[in-house]
């Protein structure tokens, strides 16, 4: 096992040095080693709370659990069954169906964490109360108090709100000691000073001038010393004061809330009333849940890192997954899902620019299926495929007798889009006349079907598509200027494909798993036709790759795929010894170097892993390297840093 662990922490392995952890911690509890144990489950609950890992967390606090129960040391081993049991409960509510809740909550390691700090908890309030009762008899609290102790501690720790934690203490505070105002700091680490984080009974000037007076006053109490202060007018130090003066204070309670060493909070509690003057018995009630209430604050604010993480993470997935279909990791590629994102949760009209075979269809599907609209139809016109006048009814539809075999009405596209979005692909390619009719759809928000004189209201939105040059065709008549500013709200253009040639591999990649189907291991391509692919100017863009991929792949007898499985233009691509000059004058990448970057990316600038990869030994990724001016340390994930 401390193999394991090593290995696993020499590779950065997190995952796996915490489950070691968690098993050597387990097993030498049970081999009677507390103090090894103790070190070994601190260990994991710290890695697993870094890295968000729910099981792995609770198991930990689980063991950390157990073992000081053994030592008897019941508060500390309390503190660790909750946070076993609030995680555990975390992932319980997580999960979608309720069906699979109960049996997870049914296992026998998750049953025995909650009973544990159900008994626990019971102790804990015994042990609690038992102080209380034995303190000397100026410091005994009143029987009120001792009664309210139990509902507070079972409200601070049933709460996972952080600000609904602190307004439940301070009103709790407030209402049980009598106070008239209160105010609840927090520990700013970034700043190394207490903030204020909720008040009551204040308003902001008189918050800024209680704030004022007591930065010195906080400063005392956050090194773990309560401040009571029965009389002001009685205390020569505090007398003076003129935001007490003016305030007319008359008593004053802070008391720090510590949890392992350290002061994470302070309650602070005046008076302005004679007859109400704090006493030892209101500092001796407030004290005997401040501990407790550190807690809570700092399982509050575990939760609420805990949740966030979850949450981040849960959108990171959702945006990997959510533009599942605009495949690529250029910078091209980046900046087009930055704006693709950027107008999904708008409703305005959408003008998409790309050569044929970019994927504009597959942006304008992104932008529906990821919206507001997303529960409606997509409906996808290609404007170039039908002669006029049979575009025309089949967009705008038409009633029964409107022309010779009109034999029933027809409901057209745009209508058919009502509350989702129309696509209309090769937009130039309508006439003027139809662009006429089309911006009055867009500018009245009705259409009329053919052979009927009222309109219809439509709600609908329009993604259109061009790969023609729309400004020159405008200059020349043939576009309306009119219609064009409608339809470009915002411009999206698709990039092509010779301008993200690193996006190449992965595309390939998904198109071979494409092929392969669910189940089956997808076919590899060979380090020459990585090469020709990468060294192909693909005027067809993805579409034209899509399809060099589907032919190779039914052509190709074994796993892997060779040059001979391509077309013959691809296998006329022969590799460069270096760099070449383009038709701009400027220098351009071959293929092999794209290569070999790519592969250099892919494995974090491991030459070893990179070289098989390829089909090379390391000498000749090595003299290649050099060849083409890449940096040693090219890939390397740290070379950012």
């Amino acid at each position: 096992m401390r193999n394991i662990i090593a290995t696993a922490r020499n590779k950065g392995m997190r995952w796996h040095l915490t489950w070691a952890l968690v098993l050597l911690g387990e097993r030498l509890l049970r081999d009677n080693k507390p103090a090894e144990a103790e070190a070994a489950l601190t260990e994991a609950a710290k890695i697993a709370r870094k890295n968000a890992d729910k099981p792995l967390f609770w198991q930990a606090n689980y063991w950390l659990g157990r073992l000081y129960e053994q030592k008897l040391q019941y508060e500390t081993a309390y503190r660790k069954y909750r946070f076993a049991a609030l995680t555990i409960h975390e992932m319980a509510l997580g999960l979608d169906e309720e069906k699979w809740r109960r049996p997870f909550l049914e296992q026998a390691k998750v049953r025995d964490v909650l009973d544990r700090f159900e008994r626990l908890r019971g102790e804990v309030a015994k042990k609690v109360r038992y102080d209380m009762a034995t303190v000397s008899r100026s410091e005994r609290v009143s029987r009120r108090m001792l009664g309210a102790l139990s509902a507070i501690g079972q409200k601070l720790t049933s709460i996972l709100d952080l600000n609904e934690l602190l307004r439940e203490l301070l009103d709790l505070s407030i209402e049980n000691v009598r106070a008239e105002r209160g105010i609840v700091f927090l520990a700013d680490e970034a700043a190394g000073a207490m903030r204020p984080a909720i008040a009551r009974g204040m308003d902001k000037e008189s918050l800024d001038g209680i704030t004022s007076f007591s930065r010195s006053v906080i400063d005392q109490v956050a090194k773990g010393q309560t401040l009571l202060t029965i009389d002001v007018g009685q205390d020569a130090s505090l007398a003076a004061n003129k935001s007490l003066i003016l305030h007319e204070i008359k008593s004053i309670l802070a008391v720090p809330m510590r949890h392992r060493g350290k002061t994470v909070g302070i309650i602070y509690l005046d008076t302005r009333k004679g007859p109400q003057l704090f006493t030892d018995k209101e500092r001796a009630f407030v004290e005997s849940f401040a501990s407790q209430a550190a807690i809570a604050i700092e399982n509050a604010r575990l939760f609420g890192q805990m949740n966030t993480e979850n949450t981040r993470l849960r959108r990171e997935a959702e945006g990997r997954a959510r533009f599942e279909n605009l495949i690529g990791a250029s910078p091209a590629m980046k900046k087009l899902t930055e704006v693709v994102a950027g107008v999904l949760d708008s409703d305005c009209n959408v003008l998409v620019l790309g050569e044929s075979g970019t994927g504009k269809e597959l942006v304008a599907r992104a932008i529906h299926y990821n919206g507001p609209r997303k529960k409606k139809k997509f409906v996808a016109v290609d404007c170039g495929a039908l002669p006029e006048n049979l575009l025309e009814a089949e967009l705008f539809g038409y009633a029964r007798g409107a022309f010779t075999g009109a034999d029933r009405d027809r409901v057209g596209l745009i209508e058919e889009a009502r509350g989702g979005t129309l696509f209309l692909d090769e937009i130039t390619n309508t006439s003027l006349a139809l662009q006429s009719k089309l911006l009055r759809v867009l500018q009245e928000r009705e259409v009329r079907r053919l052979g009927e004189n009222a309109p219809r209201p439509v709600d609908v939105r329009v993604i259109a598509a061009t790969n023609g040059d729309i400004k020159t065709l405008m200059e020349q008549g043939k576009f309306r200027q009119d219609l064009y500013y409608r339809l470009n709200v915002v411009s999206i253009e698709v990039p092509p494909l010779r301008s993200r040639r690193e996006d190449i591999p992965l595309l390939a990649e998904h198109f071979l798993r494409e092929r392969a189907g669910q189940g089956v291991a997808p076919k590899r391509l060979g380090p020459a036709v990585s090469e020709a692919l990468l060294g192909h100017d693909w005027p067809g863009n993805v579409r034209e790759l899509a399809n060099v991929i589907e032919r190779a792949h039914v052509l190709s007898p074994g796993d892997v795929i060779t040059a001979q499985d391509l077309p013959e233009g691809l296998r006329a691509v022969a590799p460069r010894a270096g760099p070449s000059e383009g038709h701009d004058g400027e220098t351009r990448k071959s293929g092999e170097q794209l290569m070999i970057e790519e592969a250099l990316r892919r494995f974090g600038g491991d030459k070893a892993k990179t070289a098989r990869y390829i089909g090379w030994n390391r000498q000749k990724l090595y003299r290649r390297m050099k060849e083409f001016g890449i940096p040693a340390d090219y890939g390397r994930t740290d070379q950012a840093a």
